[in-house]
């Protein structure tokens, strides 16, 4: 008898983890939906990339040419290509809103725990550094797993190490240039660093959540990339960009992350000595 009433509360526990699950994130269920949405369409000429069917000719080929590039520049920077997510453009904003929880920004990564991951580009998002941006996302949860990621890597490296192949934020100089060097960014603007000549920069242990990292304002956010960024930046510098498939092979291990990050760049240091 008891066995039984066990069974039957594991089994409803089952039915309702992912119903609740979508119930809180209803634009997963969107996403998951994608493919069979009359709103959508796979674009030609690309491996599992929606486009909203408003998009304009020109704005489709503007896209196919934009995820390439983005492709090419992820296998640059780790080596290979193992992430597989599937890109949704939207278009308009209210498309975007309900693919992407807030509709902010140009891009959102939108992750399911099971494994299936999907890149929802906003109006602003047919663009290289957007894409690559969110791919390089895709990339860490490929290799290391959606709850690895979440209880075991820090936010700022997240979001540091996707930094380096957007270049709205970071110099391609700093691991490799594999762009035209039209490409090439110095970083942020003069207009968006003279905002920020009266606040002090953010410590990295206060960007260690999502919730620490995007729960501030614009500049606190805005800060946090820029902390970012300067941090996986110098840390690249040292170990190279074989630091990053050494660090996630690691971790994937069993290894901890801070650990791991600090004795890279103890090892390259001392042989370079």
């Amino acid at each position: 008898m008891l066995r039984n009433v066990l069974f039957r509360y594991c089994l409803l526990v089952l039915v309702a983890l992912p119903i609740g699950f979508l119930w809180l994130y209803p634009q997963v269920l969107w996403c998951l939906r994608v493919s069979k949405s009359a709103d959508f369409q796979l674009l030609k000429g690309a491996d599992e990339v929606y486009v909203s069917r408003s998009a304009t000719k020109k704005q489709q080929s503007l896209l196919r040419q934009h995820t390439q590039t983005a492709l090419n520049r992820i296998r640059c920077f780790w080596g290979d290509r193992r992430g597989r997510a599937i890109l949704i453009y939207c278009p308009t904003q209210a498309n975007y809103e309900q693919y992407c929880a807030g509709g902010e920004g140009a891009g959102c990564s939108v992750g399911t725990p099971w494994g299936t991951s999907y890149l929802v580009l906003g109006p602003d998002g047919n663009d290289i550094d957007v894409i690559a941006h969110e791919l390089c996302h895709d990339e860490l949860f490929s290799r290391l797993g959606w709850w690895r990621v979440k209880r075991q890597i820090p936010q700022w490296f997240n979001e540091g190490l996707a930094l380096m192949v957007d270049y709205r934020f970071s110099n391609p100089s700093v691991w490799e240039q594999p762009d035209s060097a039209t490409q090439m960014s110095a970083g942020l603007g003069e207009t968006t660093i003279t905002a920020f000549t009266h606040q002090s920069m953010v410590k990295l242990a206060d960007l260690e959540t999502t919730r620490d990292f995007f729960g501030g304002d614009y500049f606190h956010t805005m800060l946090a990339y820029r902390t970012s960024a300067d941090e996986v930046a110098r840390w690249l510098a040292v170990v190279g960009r074989a630091g990053v498939p050494a660090l996630t092979s690691a971790i994937s291990n069993g290894r901890d992350f801070a650990e791991t990050y600090r004795r890279l760049e103890r090892s390259k240091r001392r042989n370079k000595q």
